[in-house]
């Protein structure tokens, strides 16, 4: 019996778990697996990234403007000594640069570098140290040429390996109140690995990859948290290059599959910083959303494991539970069959307790033995029934036969209205049936009442008079004493 409970509820969870595992399987390739719609995303999330970022050049550039436009900046070039100009750049460039440490627009990407130059783009100070002084920036950067020439605010990315320089740049020139270029103002901030992560967070929160492009090459400076897993192999580094070169030669968003179609890369030139920076954005995603299908549908292979593991300890309890019982059952009718016909089962059992009940009667039955129908204190089992009290009527006609009767009783018994008689009869009747511990929950007074009517009618009809009754206990008995009445 076991065996067939584990069996079939096995395969109805086996069954279930495999359904539910191939359509969900079938379902979610099409949704998780996607690359049209993973290219898509990595073309939004890299337009986000580069708007987000002209953003910040945007708001570096309009504050180095006001701050360029002051009376304490302009001071700066008034010194005729260059000396004495060097050092008013360098605490002028360290006053701005706590200054700029504490507006909102900074937060999170403080300024490392301000630095003044002069009207030819030589370095006269910056922040922190005597460093870069009389430097040719204009010759290291051209784009500060800009500034100097046109007279415009503007942004360059500034990358060399031989100064060791890596930043994003905005700068603003500085004039006289004349109107004469005096030189520039340039502020810097880190390109670094936490810039890119920070930009992530801000927009679309895909990996980014910052790359410079020169001369057909790409070189990838920096990666955002997470970039650098996507780009871990040489295969995937060489698509991310490839988008990288295209995007700079068509100045456009380039999105194309990984070499294994297992990731999708997209490039776009940084917008803000200049036509010709070379700089270039790289976000790298997973083709699908997850590793594999199978893979995120592996909880259902374990729960159904597990509900295979519980229908296999439910079946054997369950089994246990009706295998003890059937088997006696099983070993006493063998017994029955045999000759042992005074065997009599003794089982208790929640569920089969009233099989075995009716076995054990239909023993009786089959053997012409009566039934016990009393409880394990040897009273009746049974309920009282209208003929148990049919038969405790017994009547005592020896007054209505001719033996005296006190003429007081019989009229009183007479004078009474029916209806107070019938009550008072059955009152008296009802207590000496629990003063002897008789059941009296059966008893009705109509019952009553119809039965006492029966027995008087018979009793008038016999002796020619009317009659009535009396209640007496006798011999821990109730009987009914017959009055007749006076004519």
């Amino acid at each position: 019996m076991r065996w067939k409970i584990i069996v079939v509820n096995a395969g109805i969870v086996l069954t279930v778990g495999l359904l539910t595992y191939l359509l969900l399987s079938a379902s979610l390739v099409d949704v998780l697996a996607d690359p049209g719609a993973r290219k898509v995303e990595v073309a939004q999330a890299l337009r986000a990234a580069t708007a987000r970022i002209g953003l910040d050049a945007l708001q570096a550039e309009d504050w180095l403007r006001r701050q360029a436009a002051s009376e304490d900046t302009r001071s700066v070039y008034a010194p005729g000594v260059l000396s004495a100009r060097e050092e008013a750049a360098t605490a002028a460039a360290n006053r701005l640069r706590d200054l700029a440490i504490h507006e909102a627009r900074f937060a999170k990407r403080a300024p490392a570098m301000v630095l003044f130059v002069d009207a030819q783009g030589v370095a006269l100070g910056r922040n922190g140290s005597a460093l870069m002084r009389r430097d040719q920036m204009l010759a290291a950067y051209p784009s500060l040429g800009q500034a100097l020439t046109g007279g415009e605010t503007g942004s360059a990315v500034w990358f060399s390996r031989q100064r060791q320089e890596q930043m994003l740049v905005s700068f603003a020139p500085v004039r006289d109140p004349a109107g004469k270029t005096l030189g520039a103002l340039a502020l810097g901030t880190p390109l670094s690995d936490d810039w890119l992560t920070r930009i992530s967070e801000l927009t679309s929160g895909v990996p980014l990859i910052f790359g410079i492009g020169r001369d057909g090459k790409v070189e990838l400076v920096a990666h955002g948290e997470g970039a650098r897993q996507k780009v871990g192999s040489a295969a995937a580094q060489s698509a991310a290059l490839d988008c990288a070169r295209s995007a700079s030669r068509g100045h456009r968003v380039v999105v194309a599959e990984g070499p294994r179609a297992d990731a999708v890369f997209g490039a776009i030139p940084l917008s803000g910083y200049g036509p010709t920076t070379g700089a270039i954005l790289v976000a790298a995603v997973p083709a699908a959303l997850v590793d594999s299908v199978s893979g995120l549908l592996r909880p259902v292979l374990g729960v159904t494991v597990l509900g295979l593991l519980l229908v296999v300890v439910a079946g054997w309890l369950l089994g246990n539970y009706f295998a003890r019982p059937v088997s006696e059952l099983e070993d006493g009718l063998l017994s029955v069959i045999n000759g042992n016909s005074q065997l009599r089962f003794q089982i208790e059992h929640p569920d089969l307790g009233g099989l075995v009940f009716r076995i054990n009667s239909l023993l009786n039955a089959l053997t012409g033995v009566p039934e016990d129908t009393t409880d394990e204190q040897g009273k009746p089992s049974r309920p009282p029934t209208a003929s148990d009290f049919q038969e405790a009527l017994d009547v005592d006609e020896s007054s209505a036969g001719g033996q005296p009767v006190d003429d007081a009783t019989a009229a009183a018994l007479a004078s009474e209205p029916a209806d107070d008689y019938y009550r008072r009869l059955y009152r008296e009747y009802m207590s000496a049936k629990r003063g002897l511990g008789d059941p009296v929950d059966h008893i009705t007074l109509e019952a009553f009442v119809a039965r006492i009517r029966v027995t008087e009618q018979e009793m008038s009809a016999k002796y020619g008079r009317p009659v009535r009754c009396q209640v007496q206990v006798r011999d821990a008995g109730i009987v009914l004493i017959a009055v007749p009445l006076p004519a």
